[in-house]
């Protein structure tokens, strides 16, 4: 279920405005698929965020990660590029994502975790407020993956329960021999 708040006007003016202060950041958090959907349980495959505020708490001096921290957890910084669904009469349609960072761990977690709709969590925040969920887009599935050794693609989806037909069979003596 989706959840939008009533957004800030900070939020408002980092969507509107051609220069800000603030930075209104995408979290996209990949729930393991033979885990629990709870975002608080550590079940997660992976935590993203298009933007970031400094560096990760879980960094070295070796390798420096940057992201950004909202509510205890860590968002990896990694560019991103999210196309939104087109309004159709039939329903609500695709979104999909598209990471620009191809890496053999991204393909390993891919082929590990990424099947059968896989459940992911969007949540909009703000650079100055990351423990502030302006907007929460839940009920989202990856339905379909592909890479290259340039991109990867995920394909988003939703539910529709609009779609299924009711009743689910038709009353036809294949079916129903008795009523017949």
């Amino acid at each position: 279920m989706s959840r939008i708040n009533t957004l800030s006007s900070a939020a408002i003016k980092a969507m509107f405005s051609s220069e800000t202060d603030q930075q209104l950041i995408m979290l996209f958090t990949i729930y393991d698929p033979n885990g629990s959907t709870d975002p608080a349980a550590t079940t997660t495959a992976v935590r993203l965020a298009d933007g970031y505020t400094g560096r990760l708490s879980s960094t070295t001096d070796t390798e420096v990660i940057y992201g950004v921290t909202s509510r205890s957890n860590e968002y990896v910084f990694l560019p991103m590029e999210l196309n939104l669904p087109a309004e159709q009469e039939t329903g609500v349609g695709e979104c999909s994502i598209t990471f620009k960072y191809v890496t053999p761990e991204a393909i390993e977690i891919i082929r590990t975790h990424l099947f059968s709709q896989t459940k992911v969590l969007i949540e909009l925040v703000l650079s100055g407020t990351p423990n502030y969920v302006e907007a929460s887009f839940s009920g989202f599935y990856i339905t379909n993956v592909t890479y290259n050794s340039e991109t990867i693609n995920l394909s988003l989806s939703m539910v529709s329960y609009n779609k299924e037909p009711f009743p689910s069979f038709n009353f036809t003596p294949s079916y129903f021999p008795g009523l017949f």
